[in-house]
């Protein structure tokens, strides 16, 4: 809770920008993602802290030293959120900071044994986030001056730069899921799959939601393209 409050704190720092072209006033400014997300995390974090009650025996159980690791983790991977977002980019860091959260609260603990999995995992799974995110930008800006050079309004739409995109990377993304049906189900990677397909997924769908349709003004960092 505390970490969450102080990223919306944060969120006001960010230069408060908007596109010059938003005729609409579409754009709702800079402020807007990293606002967002604030309040998801504070949202989130009072939730998980209210949801269970505790038994009266419970109290004198000790605690799993695996939960403990995982919440000093949870802490240091929102700081590093807060801190290198400008840096890696929107994409790269909201990618990297999902992913190892699903990854190691799915294996509930915290070992040196598991980071040839985890780093594994992390460095396929970011490729193929930046592929999937170069197919759609590839897509949205070809159907854009398709639509310049022909004087077709539909193709500059947001319809065609944000819909066309996101039902291709969803045909996409069902074609790799039946692909890896059977590891995810049940084989020897299937925790970095789910991490993967997870982080990519809630990326993406933020990414063109966020600033395909709204115009909200993202740091690309790495990701420059």
């Amino acid at each position: 809770i505390i970490i969450a409050l102080l990223y919306i704190i944060f969120s006001f720092t960010v230069e408060e920008r908007k596109m010059i072209g938003d005729v609409r006033g579409w754009d709702p400014g800079s402020r807007a993602m990293p606002i967002g997300i604030g309040l998801i995390m504070l949202a989130a974090s009072i939730y998980l802290s209210f949801k269970e009650k505790i038994a009266p025996d419970q109290d004198k159980k000790p605690h799993d030293p695996g939960i403990r690791k995982l919440t000093i983790l949870t802490i240091l991977l929102c700081i590093f959120f807060i801190l290198f977002f400008r840096f890696l980019g929107f994409i790269i860091s909201t990618h990297i900071f999902l992913f190892s959260l699903i990854f190691l609260y799915y294996k509930r603990d915290i070992r040196r044994s598991l980071i040839p999995e985890f780093s594994i995992g992390l460095l396929t799974c970011t490729g193929v986030m930046i592929t999937f995110y170069s197919i759609g930008r590839f897509i949205s800006r070809y159907l854009f001056l398709l639509g310049r050079k022909s004087e077709i309004p539909v193709l500059k739409s947001k319809l065609a730069t944000a819909g066309a995109p996101l039902v291709i990377l969803v045909i996409l993304f069902t074609v790799l899921l039946i692909i890896l049906k059977k590891p995810i189900k049940r084989g020897k990677y299937r925790v970095p799959l789910i991490a993967g397909f997870s982080s990519i997924g809630i990326t993406e769908f933020l990414y063109i939601v966020f600033k395909q349709i709204f115009l909200v003004s993202l740091v690309k960092g790495f990701v420059f393209w």
